[in-house]
């Protein structure tokens, strides 16, 4: 009897167990439910919200939809759920692409139109103030803006077409004029301003690899000098080398986004696994429970009908062997389990592991776009970084109304020293003169390279009565650096134009204005700062 109470113990222990455990599962089944019913939902506004951009893409929405609300298994959707996954992955590249072109094409529709003189100077300060609105994001955005782009193109059409036509007087026949040519300065200067507006374009390109070096070696060409007549050939290869550096981050983007995409799909895959292996457990769980359970009672009714002690153990024993092979059966079970726990968290390691990669990635991703806002040369920030900092600069100034100073600095004779001593020598006196400055001002205040030997100075915060200072400190220093080229020490100067934002400026008038400064500057005799209300 002593044997049977120590049976009946561990019987008793072995159902507490499976309680516990179809508890366990039963509560999984129920989260599953609801995951199923999320998701589900998650689908129909996915359908909802891509439809009529992708006929493909709407196709396979609709038949993923349908076979997900017919209860169908989700290790048998593995493969439209991939498909759907890469229809998604190739719409978002595709919309992105769009976007990116239709404010390409707005900016530049924008800047053609604030460049014709012919156009009144209301709708050109219009135009010039949708430059400055920022990046539209959405489709509704770029609707609104080509909306009112199209509108300030009907208005200038319409100013224009009402324009009087001034008649000219009679006058007696006179044979028309010998044509004349062109001075060939012209020709010169055209030559001199393209070249300078193709190095500015290269160096704020920050292309590596093959494509990097030829974009270089484009750059030596327009240093060493080259004729009028093969600058087309040049503006060529130069844009070929642009969409081919474009081509080649869109590919290393697309590489790192496909494996991962590639990683969540295996995960996904890994995850539908355990759940029907997870379920099945269950299930076999609840019929052993029910078989112990049968077995258990028919051991307590022949405990309680058996009079015969013999036949009772032979019961006994019949019953305890099955429990016996069942238990066993459950170590098979409890292994397998402690199996699908090692697949999780296996799972979550890659999970992980993704996150990092991708962490990685955003981080590569903000230091190459601070490279693209770098000068090259000078590693003083470009162009494209003024146009940002100024916009965020300008806004600043509109809440706050705390001054705001603009300053343009353009390097004196420097084309001679180009031509005296040389191009390398030119870019090394860029280097050191942006250096200076940079190390000169204030940790608020923001310098660009602007384009050539100009730059353009940012300073935020600061009375019209302290403004020569710092633009003076600027010029003494750049006078006092010891330049020597081939044993020659030569000395460098910089003209300024200065001005302050007032009210109903725009950044483009505020520009236009210190732009004027130093053109006075210039011609004043250089060396000098002009500042203009």
């Amino acid at each position: 009897m002593n044997d049977v109470s120590a049976i009946a113990g561990q019987l008793s222990q072995l159902r507490e167990r499976l309680e516990q455990k179809e508890l366990e599962f039963g509560l999984l089944a129920e989260q599953t439910e609801a995951e199923r019913l999320c998701t589900s939902q998650l689908l129909t506004r996915l359908t909802h919200a891509c439809r009529g951009h992708d006929r493909e893409l709407d196709n396979r929405l609709a038949k993923l939809r349908q076979r997900f609300e017919e209860q169908t298994p989700l290790h048998q959707l593995t493969e439209e759920i991939a498909t759907v996954e890469k229809l998604l992955h190739q719409h978002a590249i595709a919309v992105e692409e769009s976007l990116r072109l239709t404010r390409e094409t707005l900016k530049e529709g924008v800047r053609h139109l604030s460049g014709v003189r012919e156009v009144p100077e209301k709708i050109r300060r219009e135009a010039r103030e949708f430059l400055n609105q920022d990046s539209p994001y959405a489709f509704s955005d770029h609707q609104r803006q080509v909306i009112h782009l199209l509108e300030l193109y009907q208005q200038a059409m319409r100013s224009l077409l009402l324009r009087p036509i001034p008649l000219k007087p009679t006058e007696p026949e006179t044979p028309p004029p010998a044509p004349v040519a062109a001075p060939e300065v012209n020709d010169e200067l055209l030559r001199n301003k393209l070249c300078d507006e193709l190095q500015r374009l290269i160096t704020e390109l920050d292309f590596t690899g093959p494509v990097g070096e030829e974009l270089a070696e484009v750059r030596r060409q327009l240093l060493s000098g080259i004729d009028f007549s093969q600058l087309p050939e040049l503006c060529l290869q130069l844009v070929e080398l642009i969409i081919e550096g474009a081509r080649q981050e869109r590919r290393e983007s697309h590489l790192f986004l496909s494996g991962l995409n590639d990683g969540l799909t295996a995960v996904h895959l890994r995850f539908n696994d355990s759940m029907d292996e997870s379920q099945e457990l269950y299930r076999l769980h609840h019929r052993h429970g029910d078989n112990m359970h049968a077995h258990l009672n028919a051991i307590n009714e022949q405990l309680d009908q058996q009079p015969d002690l013999n036949q009772l153990k032979q019961h006994i024993r019949t019953n305890v062997a099955q429990l016996h092979n069942m238990l066993s059966e459950h170590k098979s079970h409890l292994l397998r389990e402690q199996q699908l726990l090692e697949a999780m968290a296996d799972m979550e390691n890659k999970l992980n592991l993704m996150k990092e990669e991708t962490s990685e990635y955003k981080k590569r991703m903000a230091q190459q776009k601070h490279k693209l806002l770098l000068d090259s040369l000078t590693q003083v920030f470009n162009r494209a970084a003024f146009d940002e900092r100024v916009d965020l600069e300008y806004k600043r100034w509109l809440r706050y109304q705390t001054p705001l100073c603009l300053a343009i600095i353009d390097i004196d004779h420097f084309k001679s020293i180009n031509d005296r001593f040389g191009h390398l020598a030119g870019d090394k006196a860029l280097k050191v003169i942006a250096r200076a400055m940079s190390r000169t001002l204030r940790e608020t205040d923001f310098i660009a390279r602007y384009g050539g030997e100009e730059f353009v100075v940012l300073l935020p915060g600061i009375e019209i009565n302290n403004l020569d200072m710092p633009l003076d400190k600027l010029r003494n220093v750049v006078k006092s650096i010891p330049f020597r080229f081939k044993d020659d020490k030569v000395e460098i100067t910089i003209s300024i134009g200065t001005t302050l934002f007032r009210s109903g400026d725009t950044p483009t008038e505020a520009f236009e204005r210190a732009d004027k400064a130093l053109y006075d500057a210039k011609n004043g005799g250089r060396d000098r700062i002009i500042y203009t209300a």
